[in-house]
C-alpha cells in the first residue's frame, strides 16, 4: 500500500511539474527574446536565456508616445473600473440581502434572467452611442459598473458571513443603512471584495475589445487593444518599425541594426502583461478565503 501510495505521489508531482513547465515556458521564452538582440533572435536557437543581451527593445517601446499612453488608459480604467464596479455590485449585493426589502426576489431572478440573456452586440452598440459613450473614456467604464455574477457571490457572502446580531445592534445605535454599508459590510466583506476585485481588475486590464470597437480615437486606446493591432496586422507592424524605433535610433541609445519588429513586440507583450501579474502576491492571502467565503454557510 505504501509503494503503491509513494508512487502515484512521484507520478501525481512530475506531472504536476510538467504542466507547470508547460504553463511558464512560454512567457519565460517571450522573456528571453524581449531581451535579446532581434537581429541576433531571427537566426534561432535561442531557448533558456538570452545570447545577446539588450534593453534597446524596451527603449524603443519607451520613447514611443502612443505605448505610454495607452499604458495610462489601462491604468486608469483598471483602478476606476474596479473600484466603482465592487462599490455599485456591493451595494446591490447588500440590498438585495437585507428581507426587508420589498420585491428582493423578483429582482433576483429580473438579474439572473440578464445575465443569461441579453440584446445582443448591435443593440448595445446603438445604446452606447444614445449614451454618448462611443469614443469616450467613459465606455471603460460604465458599462462594467455592475455585474450580476460577483452580485450574487456577494449576496451569499453578506447574508451568510456578516451576523444579524452585529447589524440589529448598529441599527438600535441608530445607524442607517449607508452607515451599515461602510461601517458593518465593507470591513467584514474584504477578503470577498479584495477576490473579486483581483477578478474584475484582470477583465480590465485584458480587455482589448472595448477599445478596438466603440473606440475609434487612437490617444483613447488601452494597451491590450494597441497590442492586439501589433499582433494581427501588417500595418501596426510596419507602424512599429517607422514610429517606435525612430526616437531610440536618433537618440543613439541602442544598437538599431540590432533590433527587429518582432523583437519589439515580444517587449510589448512583456509589458502588457506583467503589471497584472505582480498583483497576484500582494491579493494572495485574500483569494482562497474571498472565493469560497461566498459559497460556505458556517
Amino acid at each position: 500500500m505504501v509503494t503503491k501510495l509513494n508512487t502515484f505521489t512521484v507520478f501525481n508531482s512530475l506531472l504536476m511539474i510538467l504542466f507547470a513547465f508547460l504553463s511558464a515556458y512560454p512567457m519565460w521564452y517571450i522573456l528571453v527574446l524581449s531581451f535579446n538582440e532581434g537581429a541576433d533572435a531571427a537566426m534561432g536557437g535561442i531557448y533558456w536565456w538570452p545570447r545577446s543581451f539588450t534593453i534597446g527593445n524596451y527603449i524603443v517601446i519607451l520613447q514611443n508616445e502612443i505605448i505610454l499612453n495607452a499604458f495610462k488608459i489601462s491604468v486608469l480604467r483598471t483602478a476606476i473600473g474596479t473600484i466603482g464596479s465592487l462599490l455599485v455590485t456591493s451595494m446591490v449585493a447588500y440590498a438585495l440581502s437585507r428581507k426587508e426589502l420589498p420585491g428582493r426576489r423578483q429582482l433576483t431572478i429580473v438579474f439572473l434572467f440578464i445575465m443569461l440573456f441579453n440584446g445582443g452586440l448591435i443593440p448595445f452598440y446603438i445604446q452606447l452611442i444614445r449614451l454618448d459613450l462611443i469614443n469616450s473614456f467613459w465606455v471603460f467604464v460604465i458599462p462594467n459598473l455592475f455585474s450580476v455574477w460577483n452580485m450574487l457571490v456577494m449576496k451569499t457572502s453578506f447574508q451568510n458571513n456578516i451576523p444579524e446580531n452585529v447589524i440589529e445592534s448598529v441599527k438600535i445605535d441608530g445607524a442607517g443603512y449607508a452607515r451599515i454599508y461602510f461601517a458593518i459590510i465593507l470591513p467584514f466583506s474584504m477578503p470577498l471584495l479584495a477576490a473579486l476585485g483581483l477578478f474584475t481588475a484582470v477583465f480590465h486590464w485584458n480587455d482589448w475589445f472595448t477599445g478596438a470597437f466603440f473606440v475609434n480615437d487612437l490617444q483613447l486606446q488601452p494597451l491590450p487593444t494597441y497590442l492586439q493591432r501589433v499582433m494581427s496586422t501588417v500595418e501596426a507592424s510596419n507602424m512599429i518599425s517607422a514610429g517606435q524605433m525612430s526616437a531610440a535610433r536618433d537618440a543613439g541609445m541602442y544598437n538599431p541594426a540590432a533590433v527587429t519588429t518582432k523583437s519589439v513586440r515580444m517587449a510589448t507583450i512583456m509589458l502588457t502583461t506583467l503589471p497584472i501579474l505582480l498583483v497576484y502576491p500582494f491579493l494572495q492571502r485574500y483569494f482562497v478565503k474571498g472565493v469560497l467565503i461566498g459559497s460556505v454557510k458556517e
